[in-house]
């Protein structure tokens, strides 16, 4: 355990508190921010991109775009991701970059039938990758209603060159409670990538145009 959920909680009150988050006109997301130490991020010493899935589901989900295969169509429906494309709606976006690119923005996870994946690649890929996104293949199964619920309340942890990550774990509605748990199993969801809690410097958590605070390690 990276850090206890008391702690975790204590912090989240603080950064959810009107001294460091003023009022906004919009629901704000809550953001972890995790900062490493003595680690060589060019030689690959900590390299994360995972999926994890929050016990407590934001009030906005995650918006996912699902291409699924003819048989899949009626179960990805159910889900209701934010959009679906069939195999040949793909296709036609071929060359249509504004398009893409607004997808590639408006969208945090892109679920494709796997007879798909090649295409989605070479259409959605070159505006996937310079923002850090990518194909995710869906399961083979003609039911993937609860895949896509899954990923409507996953958040992408990942890192790049720089010794941090920062990753959304709810939004400025939920309780400090639940934003707690949800920070609590993004830490557990990582600690096992990141040689050990040594490697942390420091934890914050904040809101989009908040102030951030520190969790106390100790």
């Amino acid at each position: 355990m990276i850090v206890p959920k008391e702690k975790i909680e204590e912090a989240v009150k603080q950064a959810l508190s009107k001294e460091n988050n003023p009022k906004r006109e919009f629901t704000q997301s809550v953001e972890l921010i995790i900062a490493f130490k003595d680690v060589d991020m060019k030689r690959g010493d900590i390299k994360l991109r995972e999926a994890i899935v929050l016990p407590k589901p934001p009030s906005k989900p995650r918006n996912v775009l699902v291409v699924p295969s003819l048989e899949q169509m009626e179960s990805a429906k159910r889900a209701e991701p934010n959009v679906i494309l069939s195999k040949e709606e793909l296709q036609k976006l071929q060359g249509a970059k504004r398009a893409v690119k607004k997808l590639a923005s408006k969208n945090q996870w892109f679920l494709i039938a796997q007879d798909s994946m090649s295409l989605a690649g070479r259409i959605l890929g070159p505006s996937l990758g310079p923002r850090g996104k990518f194909p995710t293949p869906l399961p083979s199964s003609s039911d993937i209603s609860e895949y896509i619920l899954r990923y409507k309340r996953s958040t992408l942890v990942k890192t790049k060159d720089q010794p941090q990550t920062q990753t959304f774990v709810g939004t400025e509605d939920q309780s400090p409670g639940d934003l707690a748990e949800n920070v609590f199993a993004v830490l557990n969801g990582i600690e096992g990538k990141i040689k050990g809690p040594s490697y942390i410097k420091a934890i914050y958590v904040k809101t989009s145009m908040g102030k951030p605070v520190q969790i106390n390690l100790k």
